[in-house]
C-alpha cells in the first residue's frame, strides 16, 4: 500500500456577522459565578431561601443577563464563615467572581450583589 497525499483547498473565514453568534444559557453562567463564589476563602457555601414561608434549600446562585447577551448582572447569596469579615469576603467574592465569568464567557460583569444570608461558626460548612 502507498500512500497518497490530497491537497484540501484552502477554506475562507466569514466575517464575523455572518459566522453567527455564541449563546451561553443563564444557568451556565449561574454555575459559573456559585463555583466562582465557592473557591473563596471563607465562604462556607451559596444558600437557598430565608424567611416566613420559605424552605430551607441549597441553591446556586442567581444570574441575570442584560443586554445583548455580552453583559452580566450577577446576584450572589453567601453562607460567610465567621468571625471574617462579611465586607473583605464580599470584596474577595466579587473580584474573584467578576474575573472567573469574564473568562469563562467572555461576558463582561457589570454588577455583582452580594447577600449574606447566614454566618457560620468555625470552620462548619452545610
Amino acid at each position: 500500500m502507498t500512500a497518497t497525499t490530497v491537497q484540501v483547498p484552502r477554506q475562507r473565514a466569514a466575517p464575523a456577522e455572518e459566522r453567527g453568534r455564541t449563546v451561553i444559557d443563564e444557568n451556565v453562567v449561574e454555575g459559573i459565578a456559585a463555583r466562582a463564589a465557592c473557591e473563596v476563602a471563607h465562604v462556607a457555601g451559596l444558600t437557598g431561601g430565608v424567611g416566613r414561608g420559605r424552605s430551607r434549600r441549597r441553591v446556586r446562585a442567581r444570574a441575570r443577563i442584560t443586554g445583548n447577551g455580552d453583559t452580566a448582572t450577577l446576584r450572589l447569596r453567601l453562607a460567610v464563615i465567621y468571625p471574617r469579615s462579611a465586607l473583605e469576603v464580599s470584596r474577595r467574592v466579587r473580584a474573584h467572581t467578576a474575573e472567573r465569568v469574564e473568562y469563562m464567557t467572555g461576558m463582561s460583569v457589570r454588577r455583582i450583589d452580594i447577600e449574606i444570608v447566614e454566618l457560620v461558626r468555625g470552620g462548619r460548612t452545610r
